[in-house]
C-alpha cells in the first residue's frame, strides 16, 4: 500500500520544468567495450561531452545527470530520462525498467540489435562500416517492411573474397539469416523459416550460368516458398535473373529481393538491370551508395552528440511551450493542464526523432553520411499495356516488334545507421499495390446477358453486364482502372442499337446460345497483347490459337424447351380414381356376388314361405340389389336365411372401402389436374422419340460434348444422330415450331430463359416449358493471353468470388426473373385456388345422358313386349271353369 501511494503521489507531484531542471540517469556499462582502458575513457569523456552540448544548445534550461558504471540503478528518484550505452541484453531489460517509471529512453547498443519502440525511447546500434547487413534486415523485419514467412537465402563468397578472414565471413551470413529469423519482442512479427544456398563468381558466365542452374532447379518452391534473398556482387545479378526467368521461377506470386553487396566499391547503376525485367515480375534491389570518405566518423562520441544535441533541443522545446501554457492561465489552471510524466515523455521522444532526423538528413557533420543504403523496387505490373495502349489498337496485328516496356525502377527507401529503415513506398510495390493504379486497355463486344454495351443519352458509352461486374471487382481488389478498346466493327454494332428498344433486342441476341461469335479483331488484341483481358464469357471448349481462358466465370447447362403440356380432358375423371383393372374387377364383383346371391337364396332350405324370397327371385333381381348396395342405396328386402344375410354384410363391408377410396381419390383429382406427361429428361425425350423432333443451334458446342460423349452413353449417340439443325439468327422460328409442331429444342437454360421471356412479352401468354433435368455442364470464361502472367492473380480473385457468392448474385441480377410462366408456381396457385368446373363435371352429365337414352331405348322395348304379349293372348282362347 506505501508503495502504490508513493507512486500516485510521485505520478502527481511530478515537476514541471518550469521549477526545476530535467533529471538523467546516463548508465554505461563496462561489458559493452573492447578493454578496460575504452571503458575509463569513455567515462571520462561522457560528462565534458554531454556538458558542452547542454550549455550550447539549452539556453533557458538545462539537465542535471548522473553518470553510472553500474546497471543497478535506482531508477525511482524522479528521473525523466534514461541513458544507456549497453549491450542489446541489457538495453531492452533497463527498458523495462524505463517504461515502468515513464522514463524518456535513449540507448546507444550492439549491432544486430532490434530498435526500440517508437514511443519507448531512441535507440542507435553502433555499427562497423561494411559489417551493416545484418542490422538492415533486422530493421527490415521489425518495421514489418520485410515480412516473409519463409525465405530462401542465397549468396556468394562476397565476403571470402573480401579483405575479411573466412571465419569473419561465415560470421557475417550467419549473422544475417540470424537477423532474419530471430525471435522479436512484438509478437505480430512472425519467425521466418529459411532454406540456405552457397554460390561463387565464375569469371567464365556459362560456367557460373550452369551452376547458378543447378542451385535453383532444387529449390522446391512448393515446400519453401517463392521469395527468394540474393546477396551477391552486381556481376552475378544478370546472370541469376536470366536463369530464375529460364526456369519460370519469376512471376507475380513470387518476390525477389538482390541486395548488392559490393555497391559501395564500384558505382551501382540499377537501372542496367531493366532489360531483364518482364511483365508482372516483383523484383527490388537493396544496395550500397555510400560514398567512400576517408574522414568518415561513426564513432561513439559522434553518435553521443547527436543524441544529446537533438534531446537538448527537444527539452528546451519542451519548457518554451510549457512557458508559453503559464502565461496564458492562472498557476491552478497550469497544475490541472500541464502535461504529466507519460505525456511529456511521448512529446520528448517524438520531438528527438524529429530532430534526429533534421540533423541526419542535413548530411553535414552527421554520423550516418558515412554508410548509406538505398532501395529500389521494378515497376513492371501493366506497364507494356498502359505506355501505348492506345496507340498499339491502331498497330496492325501482325506487327510483334518489340514495344516500348515502360519498365521503370523507383526509389523505395534507403537506410542509414541512425534513422534506420526510411520507406517512402512498399518494398515491393505491386505485391501491397497491385498495379498501382494504373489504366489497363480491356476489350470486348456486345453479347447479352454477359456483357452490355450501349450508348446513354448523352452519347457516353456504357458497360455493363456479369462479365463487367467481375472486371469492376477484380479492378478493386488487383487496384487499377480500365479503358475498353472497341473494334471499329463491334463500335458501329453498338450504335446500330436503338435506346428505345435495346430491351427486346438485347432479349433476341440473348436467346441463342451461338447468336454471337467472339469477333476476330477481338481475338487478335487478346492474342497480340495489346490488351490486359478480354471482358467477355466465351466457352472454353472453343479452342483458340495465342489465347487461354481464365477460371470459369459461370457454369451453363442445357436443357429442353418443348411445347407447354396441355391439361387432358376431363370427360372421363369420374373413372379417373381406379385403373381399368379395377373398373373391371368391380364390374366382375357386381355379376358373380349377385348370381352368388341368387344361389344362396334359392337353395337355402329355410324359406317356407314364398314371400320370404320377393325380390331375389331371378339372377337380374340380385344384381340390381348388390349394385344399390355398392351405390349405398339397400333394398326393399333381405333374404330370411343367413347364409344369404353373410353374403349381403360382406359385400357392405366391401363397399365402404370402395367408396371411401373412390371419393378421396376424386377430389386429390378435381383438385390436381391432369396434363400430359412433359418431356423433362433425355430419356423422357427419346422414349418418345417417333412423337417429337428435336434440334439445336447449328454451330453450338453441344455438338462437341456429345460427339465426345456419344461413345459412352448410348442416349447421347441416340441424341445426336437424331438431331436437327436450328437457324440461330432466328428464334422466332423456333418458337413457333415449338408451339405447332411436337418439336423440341436444346439449347443453355438461360437462352431458354430468354427465349421465353421474349415470347411472353409478345403474346402475353406462356406456351413453353423448360425440362427439370441440366443433361450438360459447360463452363463460360474470359480470354486473356496465352502466356500472360496474370492468370494465377485472375483466377485466384474469381475463385474468391464464387466463395463469397457474388457471380451467384450478379447473374441472377442479370437474368430473367421467375415469372407466371414457371410451372412450378402457376401448379401451387391453382392447387389452392381451384373450384370445380363445368369441365370437371361434364363426363357425369355424359354417363347421365347415356343411362337415360338406354333407358328410352329399353322403355321401347318394354313397350313392344308388352304389345306382343298382348296379341298373343287375344289369339289364345282360355277355357272357363266355373
Amino acid at each position: 500500500l506505501f508503495y502504490w501511494l508513493n507512486y500516485a503521489t510521485g505520478y502527481n507531484d511530478f515537476p514541471s520544468l518550469i521549477t526545476a531542471n530535467v533529471t538523467m540517469a546516463v548508465i554505461i556499462e563496462k561489458g559493452f567495450f573492447i578493454d578496460v582502458e575504452d571503458y575509463n575513457r569513455t567515462l571520462s569523456q561522457i560528462s565534458v561531452v554531454m556538458n558542452e552540448i547542454i550549455k550550447k544548445e539549452m539556453q533557458i534550461s538545462g539537465i542535471e545527470f548522473n553518470v553510472f558504471g553500474d546497471t543497478n540503478v535506482n531508477l525511482k528518484q524522479d528521473y525523466t530520462i534514461l541513458f544507456s550505452i549497453a549491450s542489446c541484453q541489457v538495453t531492452w531489460q533497463l527498458l523495462e525498467r524505463a517504461q515502468k517509471e515513464k522514463l524518456v529512453y535513449v540507448a546507444i547498443t550492439d549491432p544486430d540489435c532490434p530498435r526500440l519502440p517508437k514511443d519507448a525511447g531512441v535507440s542507435l546500434s553502433l555499427i562497423v562500416p561494411g559489417q551493416e547487413l545484418p542490422q538492415i534486415f533486422l530493421d527490415l523485419r521489425t518495421t514489418g517492411v520485410l515480412s516473409w514467412p519463409k525465405v530462401n537465402f542465397i549468396h556468394d563468397d562476397t565476403f571470402d573474397r573480401s579483405k575479411l578472414r573466412i571465419c569473419a565471413a561465415r560470421d557475417t551470413i550467419s549473422r544475417v539469416v540470424k537477423a532474419l529469423s530471430v525471435e522479436l519482442s512484438d509478437k505480430r512479427l512472425k519467425l521466418s523459416t529459411r532454406a540456405l544456398f552457397s554460390t561463387k563468381f565464375e569469371k567464365d558466365k556459362s560456367t557460373m550460368k550452369l551452376r547458378i542452374h543447378k542451385i535453383l532447379s532444387d529449390v522446391h518452391v512448393d515446400q519453401l516458398g517463392n521469395c527468394f534473398m540474393v546477396i551477391v556482387t552486381i556481376d552475378m545479378v544478370s546472370t541469376i535473373m536470366e536463369v530464375a526467368k529460364s526456369l519460370k521461377m519469376v512471376h507475380p506470386g513470387s518476390q525477389w529481393l538482390y541486395v548488392i553487396s559490393d555497391g559501395a566499391s564500384s558505382e551501382v547503376n540499377v537501372t542496367s538491370f531493366l532489360e531483364f525485367l518482364n511483365e508482372g515480375e516483383n523484383v527490388a534491389f537493396i544496395y550500397n551508395a555510400t560514398s567512400l570518405n576517408p574522414e568518415c566518423n561513426m564513432g561513439l562520441m559522434c553518435h553521443i552528440k547527436e543524441m544529446m544535441k537533438a534531446l537538448a533541443i527537444s527539452l528546451e522545446n519542451s519548457l518554451l511551450t510549457e512557458l508559453e501554457l503559464y502565461d496564458r492561465v492562472t498557476e491552478e489552471e497550469f497544475e490541472v493542464v500541464r502535461l504529466s510524466k507519460t505525456d511529456r515523455k511521448k512529446e520528448i521522444i517524438r520531438s528527438m526523432n524529429k530532430e534526429l532526423r533534421k540533423i541526419r538528413s542535413s548530411r553535414v557533420n552527421s554520423c550516418s553520411e558515412c554508410v548509406n543504403w538505398r532501395m529500389s523496387s521494378a515497376i513492371t505490373w501493366g506497364a507494356s499495356f498502359a505506355t501505348s495502349a492506345y496507340h498499339q489498337l491502331q498497330r496492325p496485328s501482325s506487327d510483334l516488334g518489340p514495344r516500348n516496356a515502360g519498365y521503370q525502377l523507383i526509389d523505395v527507401g534507403t537506410w542509414i545507421p541512425g534513422l534506420g529503415v526510411n520507406m517512402t513506398e512498399p518494398l515491393f510495390a505491386h505485391v501491397s499495390h497491385g498495379f498501382r493504379g494504373i489504366c489497363l486497355p480491356v476489350s470486348s463486344f456486345h453479347n447479352p446477358p454477359w456483357q452490355i454495351l450501349k450508348y446513354s443519352k448523352t452519347g457516353l458509352r456504357e458497360f455493363t453486364g456479369l462479365t463487367f461486374d467481375i472486371l469492376n471487382h477484380l479492378s478493386v481488389k488487383l487496384n487499377f482502372t480500365y479503358k475498353v478498346l472497341l473494334p471499329t466493327n463491334v463500335e458501329a454494332s453498338i450504335k446500330a442499337l436503338n435506346n428505345n428498344s435495346s430491351f427486346f433486342k438485347n432479349l433476341d441476341v440473348a436467346a441463342m446460345s451461338v447468336m454471337q461469335k467472339v469477333p476476330q479483331e477481338v481475338l487478335e488484341l487478346v492474342r497480340s497483347k495489346k490488351v490486359f483481358i478480354a471482358a467477355l464469357a466465351a466457352s472454353v471448349i472453343e479452342h483458340t490459337r495465342g489465347i487461354n481462358f481464365t477460371a470459369y466465370v459461370a457454369v451453363q447447362t442445357y436443357a429442353l424447351l418443348s411445347a407447354r403440356p396441355k391439361s387432358l380432358s376431363r370427360v372421363f375423371l369420374f373413372m379417373a380414381p381406379y385403373t381399368s383393372e379395377t373398373w373391371g374387377c368391380l364390374i366382375s364383383s357386381l355379376i358373380l356376388i349377385g348370381s352368388i346371391l341368387y344361389l344362396m337364396v334359392k337353395f337355402s332350405p329355410r324359406p317356407s314361405d314364398i314371400q320370404d324370397t320377393i325380390g331375389f327371385t331371378t339372377t337380374w333381381q340380385c344384381n340390381w340389389y348388390i349394385y344399390g348396395a355398392l351405390l349405398q342405396q339397400g333394398g326393399m328386402h333381405l333374404p330370411k336365411a343367413d347364409s344369404a344375410r353373410l353374403i349381403i354384410g360382406t359385400w357392405w363391408l366391401v363397399v365402404m372401402v370402395v367408396v371411401a377410396t373412390y371419393s378421396g381419390n376424386l377430389i386429390a383429382f378435381l383438385t390436381f389436374p391432369r396434363m400430359d406427361a412433359p418431356i423433362d429428361s433425355v430419356d423422357d425425350l427419346l422414349a418418345r422419340s417417333e412423337e417429337f423432333t428435336w434440334a439445336f443451334p447449328n454451330g453450338s458446342s453441344i455438338e462437341l460434348y456429345l460427339g465426345a460423349l456419344a461413345d459412352d452413353d448410348v442416349r447421347y449417340k441416340r441424341l445426336l444422330e437424331g438431331a436437327q439443325r436450328q437457324d440461330p439468327t432466328n428464334p422466332s422460328q423456333a418458337l413457333e415450331r415449338v408451339k405447332s409442331e411436337n418439336y423440341v429444342l436444346i439449347d443453355w437454360r438461360i437462352s431458354l430463359a430468354f427465349l421465353m421471356k421474349m415470347d411472353l412479352l409478345d403474346t402475353g401468354t406462356c406456351y413453353f416449358h423448360v425440362s427439370a433435368e441440366n443433361f450438360i455442364r459447360e463452363n463460360m470464361a474470359m480470354m486473356i493471353a496465352h502466356d500472360s502472367p496474370y492468370l494465377p492473380l485472375i483466377n485466384d480473385a474469381i475463385k474468391r468470388m464464387h466463395e463469397s457468392g457474388l457471380i451467384t448474385k450478379w447473374m441472377s441480377d442479370r437474368t430473367p426473373i421467375k415469372d407466371k410462366c414457371w410451372e412450378g408456381l402457376k401448379i401451387n396457385q391453382e392447387a389452392t385456388n381451384h373450384k370445380v368446373n363445368m369441365g370437371d363435371m361434364q363426363g357425369i352429365f355424359f354417363v347421365l345422358a347415356i343411362g337415360f337414352s338406354i333407358a328410352v331405348i329399353v322403355i321401347n322395348f318394354e313397350f313392344f313386349s308388352h304389345k306382343r304379349k298382348k296379341a298373343a293372348e287375344k289369339n289364345f282362347v282360355q277355357p272357363f271353369v266355373s
